[in-house]
């Protein structure tokens, strides 16, 4: 499609990084079971009273904070409540409640259990709640009063044999805390754990269906990946993130904040929270740094104390990494994983690495290098089609340097859809005998075997001369200064549609000029020839998860009347 980037001698893999750090995993006599760790973690703690999670308020001071051990007792008197009231292994129930320690006690519960835990991004509206909790059927629905009227109005799981609410006052509903006490129930090994629905931004949403093991070898993935060290302390922006927190040894700090708006969060409040409880790791979405970095002058020296910077939702433009990198301690590194609710992660890569090496090559429309396979993972370059496959002429797999699907297989990458045959027949299939998921984008491996992200499979731009992956092209943009955001569409039927670079601008800039910069940079990029349109979008619509994902089929739509 474009040519690709020279090798240079850069990072080894992860697998040689991480061969000192051995993983946890249950032996023979022990459960499958996320609680079980947690469990194993306090016991082996030497510090069990010490804060775990702690909720801060508006002013970013502590409104509840509870210990390991809490955290523990209070999952084992959950799980006990929900199994005297009918709740067990394999039971579905939709967990509709904002990140704080009850809700995490209520997860470790449900792992306790065996019960199958729905989460559902409420970002995504109303009507897409209501499509996927219909989808996954659940048992029983635990909500926040707000979810609760939500579910009232909207006749939500009406079949539903048990109601809980967590935390506030809704009419005849009863508060988590009045389960019955019962004996704790024995940690079920193995099976199904929970439904992840993906986002919906690039079709409808998807329940993915997670088993324990896939909980455990995500979790353990992400702590070797990054290094994570017993100690440190998160800002937990992100709630799945956040969950990780206590089983990687790390305190969880949840901000004051609006959970499904992260480009909308307030940046001085998490810029004190940062600075007040000594943050160690962020975890934010492109957006969510954005924000960080829209002050005048942001608080440099609550940054400066991190140790680490992870980004993650959508690809990470180099030129916010530019700006972030001096703000940060020398030692402190971006990171910014790849994956997708399905498999996360599949691979990382760090921003000295980017900003030294790969980045020029991303501005010239070879791609975005998201990194080294995570631990566990194994990558594979298929040859391209589009829809289901038939299982007597497999994908073709191809050598490095060739552009294709990216598939992978591995601990952490889930093996079906909840009730949704018609996606595990596109996603998944069988690839030299092992179990893989189709990512439904495209990329290739270089030389050293790093992973290469093109754009979504389905949003690449099919014109007469050849395809056009989206994230590649809209890269060379976003080097322009004064770009805000930018996103590339094909208008007209394929294989001859007409390529549509919309880019929405920062405030303040010459619109003519950027304009005029951003065309003579595609003319200049072999790998945007057929790029001739560029237009001044106000607002480029972005995915409710991360507020950072470009919307295309939505962008689309806004130029149905440019000729084709």
């Amino acid at each position: 499609m474009s040519p690709l980037p020279a090798a240079t001698k850069l990072s080894p893999s992860w697998s040689l990084i991480m061969a000192d750090r051995p993983e946890a995993v249950p032996t023979d006599s022990e459960p499958v079971n996320v609680a079980w760790q947690l469990a194993g973690i306090l016991r082996r703690s030497t510090q069990p009273a010490q804060p775990c999670i702690t909720r801060l308020d508006a002013t970013c001071r502590v409104a509840e904070s509870w210990s390991l051990e809490r955290l523990v007792e209070e999952s084992v008197r959950i799980a006990a409540g929900l199994r005297a009231r009918g709740i067990g292994p394999g039971d579905r129930v939709a967990v509709l409640v904002p990140p704080t320690p009850v809700f995490f006690a209520l997860v470790h519960a449900l792992f306790h259990l065996g019960a199958v835990m729905v989460l559902i991004d409420p970002g995504m509206g109303l009507k897409g709640l209501g499509r996927c909790l219909a989808q996954a059927d659940p048992r029983a629905f635990i909500g926040s009063p707000r979810a609760l009227l939500a579910r009232k109005l909207f006749g939500w799981c009406p079949g539903v044999s048990l109601v809980l609410r967590v935390g506030g006052f809704f009419p005849g509903t009863r508060d988590i805390s009045s389960l019955p006490r019962a004996a704790p129930p024995p940690y079920h090994s193995g099976g199904p754990a929970g439904i992840l629905f993906t986002s919906g931004s690039t079709g409808p949403a998807k329940g993915a269906l997670y088993t324990q093991g896939n909980f455990i070898a995500q979790y353990q993935a992400l702590g070797r990946m990054l290094r994570i060290e017993p100690g440190e302390v998160d800002l937990a922006t992100f709630p799945l993130f956040g969950l990780y927190a206590p089983l990687l040894g790390m305190r969880a700090v949840i901000p004051c904040m609006d959970f499904t708006r992260p480009g909308q969060a307030n940046p001085d409040r998490l810029l004190k929270a940062i600075a007040m409880h000594r943050v160690d790791n962020l975890f934010g979405s492109p957006a969510l740094l954005t924000r960080l970095l829209s002050q005048p002058n942001p608080a440099a020296s609550a940054l400066h104390n991190l140790r680490r910077v992870v980004s993650a939702g959508a690809p990470v433009p180099a030129p916010l990494l530019r700006r972030l990198a001096p703000l940060l301690a020398r030692e402190c590194q971006i990171h910014t994983p790849y994956g997708a609710t399905e498999a996360l992660p599949v691979a990382c890569i760090a921003s000295t690495e980017i900003l030294d090496g790969t980045a020029s090559d991303t501005a010239q429309g070879r791609g975005i290098c998201v990194g080294w396979p995570a631990p566990g993972i194994s990558l594979r370059i298929l040859s391209l089609r589009d829809g289901p496959l038939d299982p007597a002429d497999p994908p073709e797999i191809l050598p490095a340097g060739a552009v294709g699907e990216i598939a992978v297989s591995g601990p952490q990458v889930t093996l079906h859809y909840h009730q949704r045959p018609d996606m595990d027949a596109i996603h998944k299939i069988m690839v030299a005998g092992k179990p893989c998921h189709r990512m439904g984008d495209l990329g290739y491996t270089d030389a050293l075997g790093r992973l290469w992200f093109l754009g979504r499979k389905s949003q690449r731009v099919r014109t007469s001369t050849g395809d056009l992956p989206a994230d590649a092209i809209e890269a060379i943009a976003l080097e322009e200064p004064g770009v805000a955001r930018a996103g590339l569409v094909g208008v007209g039927p394929a294989p001859h549609q007409k390529a549509v670079l919309a880019v929405e601008l920062e405030k303040g800039v010459n619109r003519r000029r950027v304009l005029d910069a951003v065309r003579a940079r595609l003319k200049a990029c072999p790998a945007a020839q057929g790029v001739n349109t560029v237009v001044r979008h106000r607002h480029i619509p972005v995915d409710r998860r991360h507020n950072s994902k470009v919307q295309r089929e939505a962008l689309a739509a806004c130029y149905g009347r440019v000729a084709p």
